[in-house]
């Protein structure tokens, strides 16, 4: 930042709540939003480079990442549809060829209700559908899950524990840094900085 002085709501990439005060000199990310003040900002990245975009990007990707059931689902219905296809065309040309009596517009007609019935855009379209809905959902409430695989995998969680700021972790600390005190070395006194690995919502 070049000029100004504002507090900026960092909650949309960070998850913090409360307003951070921001003065000349101050990094300011794209997707940051500034409240009272006027600021003079200098660009520093191109868009795509920035954070927002990065965001979008994990938005847009996270269909690519599939789920078990919807590779499942898309490797069935390249047999399955086939079979459906070639099923419905014996049924309404073989028996009219066969049968003596048969009427080609009555096996036509038995071959459509097939086709009706067997209609695998049931399972191959609304399993996928499903997904789409669920990570759109969520990133509209500010949750950015990077796939399909992902959101299955939320299923099997039984309890989430979560910061302030809406950050999951893996719940085991360690120690990353030792400050001693002044006129003390580190053997009798310090300041233990905990640090903790942490994971993304949608990984």
């Amino acid at each position: 930042m070049v000029e100004g002085s504002s507090f900026i709501d960092t909650s949309a990439l960070t998850g913090e709540t409360l307003p951070q005060k921001v003065e000349p000199g101050d990094k300011i990310l794209a997707g940051m939003v500034n409240n009272p003040g006027l600021l003079t900002v200098e660009v520093l990245k191109p868009y795509k480079e920035s954070s927002a975009s990065k965001i979008l990007k994990l938005v847009e990707h996270a269909g690519n990442r599939k789920a078990a059931t919807e590779k499942f689902i898309t490797k069935f219905s390249i047999y399955y549809t086939p079979a459906v296809v070639f099923t419905s065309l014996i049924i309404a040309f073989l028996p009219p060829l066969i049968i003596e009596g048969a009427v080609f517009k009555d096996w036509f007609y038995r071959a459509l209700i097939l086709l009706v019935i067997s209609c695998p855009c049931a399972l191959v379209i609304s399993i996928p559908l499903g997904y789409f809905g669920g990570i759109g959902g969520a990133s509209k409430r500010g949750i950015l899950i990077k796939g399909a695989n992902f959101l299955e995998a939320l299923t099997n969680i039984h309890t989430a524990a979560f910061d302030k700021t809406g950050t999951l972790t893996w719940g085991v600390f360690k120690v990353s840094q030792m400050v001693p005190c002044s006129g003390f070395s580190s053997k009798n006194c310090s300041i233990m900085l905990l640090g903790q690995n942490t994971i993304p919502i949608t990984p």
